[in-house]
C-alpha cells in the first residue's frame, strides 16, 4: 500500500516541478504549448501503439473489458444527462466534463494500483486496452469536433477521424496485435521509449498550466468540476461493481474491475482540452481532484471488500 502512496507522490511533485518552472520562467507560455504539441502527435500516440501490440488483445476481450467499457459509458452519460438538465454548459464544456468524469488514468496510475492492490499489473490491460484503443481517441475526436467553429458535415467529420493522431496509432496497434504481424524491433523500441516521455511530459504541462489559477467552487466551472469529479469516483465504480455482478464476478475480480474504474481522470483529458482550446479549468480541476481523491476512494472499496472476506 505504500507503493500506492508514493506512486501518488510521485506524480504530485512531478506536476509541483511543472508548476515551478513555469513559475521561476524556466518554462515560457510557448513552451507549455510546445510540450502538448509533442504529447499529443508523438509520446502518447507512441504509447497507445506500444500498449496495443504488446497485449494480449484476443485475451483480453472478455467481462473485465465489457465492465470497463460499460462503466465508462455510464459515468460519461450520467455527466451528459445532469449537466444538461441542470448546468446548461456550452457543447465544449459538455465534451470535456464527458471525457474527464469517465476517461481513466489507466497507464499512469492504473498500473501501480493493479500491482500493490490486486497483485498483478493484468487488471489493468483490458481497461488500458479499451481507454488507449477506443475512449481516448473517441473524446480527443469529439472534442475537437464540438470546439471546432465549422458546420459539421461527412467529409469533415471523416477528415477529422481519419487524421486524428490517437485514432492511427490504435488502429495501426490493433491490427498489428489481432492479425499477430511482425513489428521490427527496432519500431517496438523505439515506441517504447517515446512512450515513456509521455506521462512525465503531461504531468510537467499540466502543472505549468496551474500557475496563476484558482477553483471555484461556486462558479459554473466550479459546478461542472464538481459534478466530474461524482461522476469519475462515484458513479463509474458503482457501475463497475453492478456490471461486473451481473457478469458473474465475484470475490478478487470483483474488486480488481471496481477497484479499476475508481481511477482518476487521465491527464489527456487536459491536453484534449488544451489544444481544444475550451474546458481548459474544467479538466485542470477534475484531474487536480480525482488524482487527489481516487487514492482514498481505491483504499475505501479494498477495506470494503476486506470487510466481506474477499482479501
Amino acid at each position: 500500500m505504500g507503493q500506492i502512496i508514493q506512486g501518488i507522490l510521485a506524480i504530485t511533485i512531478i506536476m509541483f516541478v511543472g508548476w515551478l518552472a513555469r513559475r521561476t520562467g524556466a518554462i515560457r507560455t510557448e513552451s507549455s504549448a510546445v510540450l502538448t504539441d509533442v504529447v499529443y502527435w508523438i509520446a502518447t500516440p507512441a504509447l497507445l501503439f506500444h500498449t496495443i501490440i504488446s497485449s494480449n488483445v484476443r485475451a483480453v476481450i472478455g467481462k473485465p473489458m465489457l465492465v470497463a467499457a460499460g462503466c465508462g459509458v455510464a459515468a460519461a452519460l450520467f455527466f451528459v444527462l445532469v449537466s444538461i438538465v441542470f448546468i446548461r454548459p456550452t457543447g465544449s464544456d459538455l465534451a470535456v466534463g464527458a471525457m474527464c468524469g469517465s476517461l481513466n488514468n489507466a497507464a499512469h496510475v492504473g498500473i501501480p494500483i493493479a500491482v500493490y492492490v490486486l497483485g498483478s499489473a493484468i487488471h489493468g490491460v483490458p481497461v488500458m486496452v479499451f481507454q488507449l484503443g477506443f475512449f481516448t481517441p473517441m473524446f480527443f475526436v469529439l472534442v475537437d469536433f464540438v470546439s471546432s467553429d465549422r458546420k459539421p458535415t461527412i467529409c469533415s467529420v471523416t477528415k477529422t477521424v481519419l487524421t486524428n493522431p490517437m485514432v492511427i496509432a490504435a488502429v495501426l496497434g490493433f491490427a498489428c496485435a489481432w492479425w499477430r504481424i511482425r513489428v521490427p524491433t527496432l519500431l517496438i523500441e523505439s515506441s517504447e521509449m517515446l512512450g515513456h516521455a509521455a506521462p512525465a511530459l503531461v504531468l510537467i504541462a499540466f502543472g505549468a498550466s496551474m500557475v496563476g489559477k484558482r477553483l471555484r467552487v461556486r462558479s459554473e466551472q466550479g459546478h461542472l468540476i464538481a459534478l466530474a469529479v461524482v461522476s469519475k469516483l462515484v458513479v463509474q465504480p458503482l457501475a463497475a461493481f453492478g456490471l461486473g455482478y451481473a457478469l458473474d464476478l465475484r470475490s478478487t475480480s470483483l474488486m480488481a474491475v471496481t477497484i479499476m474504474a475508481a481511477l482518476p481522470a487521465a491527464q489527456n483529458c487536459f491536453i484534449a482540452a488544451v489544444r481544444a482550446r475550451a474546458g481548459v479549468k474544467l479538466a485542470q480541476g477534475a484531474v487536480l481532484i480525482t488524482t487527489i481523491g481516487s487514492l482514498f476512494v481505491c483504499l475505501a472499496i479494498a477495506y470494503a471488500f476486506h470487510l466481506a472476506g474477499v482479501v
